[in-house]
């Protein structure tokens, strides 16, 4: 079975080639799509988990640093600092800002955290240095995006600053993190009396939970979110809108797939009428040829979802090499998915042939 099978196929193997093809480009398709769904969902949440602070105090509220706005006056960071269990308070100042740099626009979110703590700074500086007095640092997503490197230039909203660092862990696709000491953020932005955040660490050997509600119950004016929750609801908010297109997208997948494969074993099945009608004339019961279609439905499937696999690699790193903003995270879970994926695919492309079989004539072997 398994030999007559592997001849059909091949028996034209441009038509065989279309099959694979079709299959492999689904299953790109589908893990391209489930991929960049992780890659975002990571990138999106990343900079606020590693942020080195057990929470992030929020005017109340507030939910994410994305679509709504955190404002509260500096002196609160010092009752902050007085709650007890509290063992630093680090305020952080954020905004988004446009900038132009080569005939190229982007987008920023600029950070104004505290130097001399590193906290809510960048979280990992891969060149240069931390910034001094009018001076920045950039991700490498925007290096790249902008053509800049450390040493140059960056005009934004009419102020000049200098770039002292290229940092990575920054790159939200849309936009990139930025970062300059709070003392020039508080005058570039105009908040001289006024934070975007606070960063809150705990003394050692404190219950967290207790600290937390006591943050609380002194400060009612704020909300105290847990890193985890503030990452989730950035995520939320951007993540939430993109799940129906992606749905949609991987059953468009799967139907084009499907039908690829559905068609190539369909034409040789019907070219090969004759053939099974000799298989029937000679004895040979339904179930035997079921096994030859699913059998070459088996080998499409299975060489294609190989070749599907590798061409995601490759493409996640060619594109991700050109475009900074496609970020991907391939995982074996979405994988093992998409084969199982495929295996439905063989199935429903081996119905509509098997019906075909089963109406053959063993007569036919007779006729002229």
């Amino acid at each position: 079975m398994l030999s007559l099978a592997r001849k059909n196929l091949l028996h034209e193997k441009l038509r065989f080639l279309i099959s694979v093809g079709g299959v492999a480009f689904s299953v790109m398709l589908i893990l391209i799509i489930l991929a960049l769904y992780r890659g975002w969902n990571e990138k999106l949440g990343r900079y606020v988990e590693e942020v080195d602070a057990d929470v992030w105090v929020l005017q109340n509220g507030a939910s994410d640093m994305f679509h709504s706005t955190s404002l509260f006056p500096e002196a609160l960071l010092d009752q902050m600092k007085k709650v007890e269990g509290v063992a630093r308070v680090d305020p952080l100042i954020g905004r988004r800002l446009p900038v132009e740099k080569n005939g190229v626009e982007a987008m920023m979110i600029m950070i104004g955290y505290n130097t001399a703590t590193g906290a809510g700074g960048p979280l990992e500086i891969v060149e240069g240095s931390a910034p001094e007095e009018d001076e920045i640092i950039i991700d490498r997503a925007m290096a790249k995006k902008l053509r800049v490197k450390v040493g140059d230039g960056l005009d934004i909203i009419g102020k000049k600053f200098r770039i002292s660092g290229i940092s990575s862990g920054g790159n939200v696709i849309t936009f990139q993190y930025a970062f300059m000491r709070i003392e020039n953020a508080r005058e570039f932005m105009q908040m001289t009396n006024l934070t975007n955040y606070a960063l809150v660490s705990f003394a050692q050997d404190v219950d967290k939970k207790n600290v937390t509600e006591r943050l609380e119950e002194t400060l009612p004016e704020v909300d105290v979110l847990t890193k985890s929750t503030f990452a989730d609801n950035n995520r939320k908010q951007i993540m939430e809108a993109f799940v129906p297109i992606i749905q949609v997208l991987v059953v468009i997948g799967f139907i084009v797939g499907m039908t690829v494969m559905s068609l190539t074993i369909y034409t040789a099945t019907i070219e090969k009428s004759r053939e099974y009608g000799i298989l029937k004339a000679i004895g040979a019961r339904n179930r035997h040829l079921y096994r030859i279609i699913f059998t070459q439905s088996g080998i499409a499937g299975t060489v294609g979802s190989v070749f599907g696999v590798g061409l995601t690699f490759a493409m996640a790193y060619i594109v991700g090499y050109i475009e900074p903003s496609f970020v991907t995270s391939i995982i074996w879970s979405d994988i093992i998915m998409v084969f199982g994926i495929t295996l439905l695919m063989i199935l429903f492309s081996a119905f509509i042939p098997i019906r075909r079989i089963a109406g053959i004539d063993p007569a036919i072997v007779f006729k002229t």
